[in-house]
């Protein structure tokens, strides 16, 4: 019997070291499983992304090309022409300028909307009127006038009163300025 002189102690040591080896090997283990599994869920989740992208898309587009599309008939217009709106601006200089706007509304034809408008055209053109003078126009202090800032302050009043879709646009017809 050579060397066989082992202590109970020295081989519970040994037990020991090797339970601590198995389990960390084993929790190397677990965490090479759930990086894997992690990896593994990411590449599956990217290549459903890209079929949904690419191939589901498809089939709905190749549907609505078969598809013709529907056409409306043009709406028929009509224009309501209203009275010369006179206000007066005065220019950096201090002298007033009378300026004569004519303006038509463009409506639908024969609609309800229509004659919405010509019953309050009394009401429009004293909101016209007041939208126009409560505030400078912009360029009135050098003489130009801009007709978008004109047109825009008609929409708005329109938007107000009549609410949206009734007065399809603003035309603006004439603006004339008299200095004096």
């Amino acid at each position: 019997m050579a060397d066989t002189d082992t202590s109970e102690d020295e081989i519970l040591d040994e037990d020991a070291d090797e339970a601590a080896s198995d389990a960390a090997s084993a929790k190397s283990g677990k965490q090479k499983l759930i990086l894997f599994a992690l990896i593994g869920l990411l590449v599956v989740g990217a290549a459903a992304g890209g079929w949904f992208v690419f191939f589901a898309g498809e089939d709905s587009t190749v549907a609505a090309e078969d598809e013709l599309p529907v056409i409306k008939a043009p709406r028929k217009l009509a224009y309501i022409d209203l009275e010369p709106i006179f206000i007066q601006v005065e220019s950096s200089k201090g002298k007033f300028s009378n300026v004569v706007i004519e303006l038509a509304l463009e409506v639908e034809e024969g609609s309800d909307d229509a004659r919405r408008v010509v019953h309050a055209m009394p009401r429009l053109y004293e909101a016209y009127l007041r939208t126009l003078t409560d505030r400078p126009l912009p360029g009135a202090a050098d003489g130009n006038l801009e007709v978008t800032h004109i047109k825009n302050r008609i929409r708005a009043e329109n938007l107000r009163l009549l609410g949206p879709g009734t007065v399809y646009d603003v035309v603006l017809r004439n603006i004339w300025v008299n200095e004096g």
